[in-house]
């Protein structure tokens, strides 16, 4: 009989040690040789693959055994579950959250319960995220970040007019991508509303995209969500968080003491206008910040289009071959000339000396 360190091989049965292995690891049966990948039957869904972990819980690929359909599976972490307040304002913000339909949200389908742990269900489309795509690519090139930025902010917008949400995690972990590219916000799991702000205030986010007032304990609206957008961008153009330290502490600490290094300084052939957008999004002081998402919306798109009419350089400028050759030509001939010059000159004092002399 399996149990939660033990798992039958589907070929002969026996019993398997996988105490330590997570979810959808590949093993070998001792027994008979087959191969296969761990899963686990949790309600009516059988989990398949691990596919992320963060503070509230862990995130499964799985497949729905009613509907045969993958979906993602977040299984609160059991702490939580006990937690009677939490789990009554969590369950309020996933029936807001279930309501949200917008190509720029990841769609929740259905929460539960199973054996003492609250889950959340939610439609499967990859686990690559902006995350993935900064390891792999280092820089993003900035008509790609602007598309990004647009769909992120639409989608935050639409929660924030429809569900009166706040998300308080937005990072490039949080934004994954569906068809033909288009950014997708996941993971409401500490999403508020104003009548939740307090009670959830204790959960942290990630400290690199936090933001100031976050850290400081005070009052949040949207424009958090926005300050924590503008520094993923950031991250996107420039290679690096505009705050960096060895720990946690640290980060947070030059979040509310320090003023990031402009955008150009590590990212100089991005346009002055997406510059000035995501530099503004990420001001220290909320009301130094963009208004409404319409606002840096209206400030993405516009840079996008000068994009188009006038595109901005994205990598160092290279010397001109053709400038070059034309430069030492100009130097050849005039050093030619001068030689002339010079053997004329010598030609013409030697007959002068010579016929002198006859």
């Amino acid at each position: 009989m399996e149990t939660a360190n033990t798992i039958n091989c589907p070929q002969c049965g026996q019993l398997i040690d996988i105490t330590d292995l997570p979810i959808g690891t590949e093993i070998v049966c001792p027994g008979c040789s087959h191969n296969f990948n761990i899963s686990r039957d949790f309600d009516h869904f059988r989990l398949d693959q691990l596919i992320g972990e963060g503070g509230m819980g862990s995130v499964y690929q799985a497949l729905d055994l009613n509907l045969n359909r993958v979906v993602a599976i977040k299984v609160l972490k059991e702490k939580l579950s006990e937690d009677k307040k939490f789990i009554s304002n969590f369950l309020r913000e996933v029936e807001i959250t279930a309501s949200l339909t917008h190509p720029n949200i990841v769609h929740v389908f259905s929460f539960g319960q199973h054996e003492g742990q609250y889950y959340l269900v939610m439609e499967y489309i990859g686990h690559h995220t902006l995350d993935d795509v900064i390891m792999e690519k280092k820089k993003l090139s900035e008509p790609e970040v602007l598309d990004i930025g647009i769909g992120v902010a639409n989608g935050l917008n639409f929660a924030l007019q429809h569900g009166g949400l706040i998300h308080r995690d937005i990072k490039p972990g949080n934004i994954l991508f569906g068809t033909n590219n288009i950014a997708k916000v996941v993971d409401f799991g500490l999403a508020v509303t104003p009548e939740t702000a307090e009670v959830s205030a204790e959960i942290w986010g990630t400290p690199y995209y936090v933001s100031p007032e976050r850290l400081e304990y005070l009052a949040e609206d949207f424009r958090s969500d926005m300050y924590s957008l503008g520094i993923s961008l950031y991250h996107c153009l420039a290679g690096r968080p505009p705050f960096d330290a060895n720990t946690a502490e640290l980060v947070a600490a030059k979040h509310l003491s320090e003023q990031p290094m402009p955008l150009k300084t590590y990212a100089p052939y991005v346009s002055e206008h997406t510059s000035y957008a995501i530099m503004k999004a990420m001001a220290r002081q909320p009301d130094d910040r963009f208004q409404s998402y319409e606002e840096i919306i209206e400030q993405f798109e516009d840079a996008k289009r000068r994009l188009v009419t006038q595109p901005a350089q994205t990598q160092a400028p290279q010397l001109s071959v053709v400038e070059d050759s034309g430069s030492d030509k100009k130097m050849f001939i005039i050093a030619a000339v001068a030689v002339g010059v010079i053997v004329l000159a010598i030609i013409g004092y030697i007959a002068y000396k010579y016929f002198n002399s006859l």
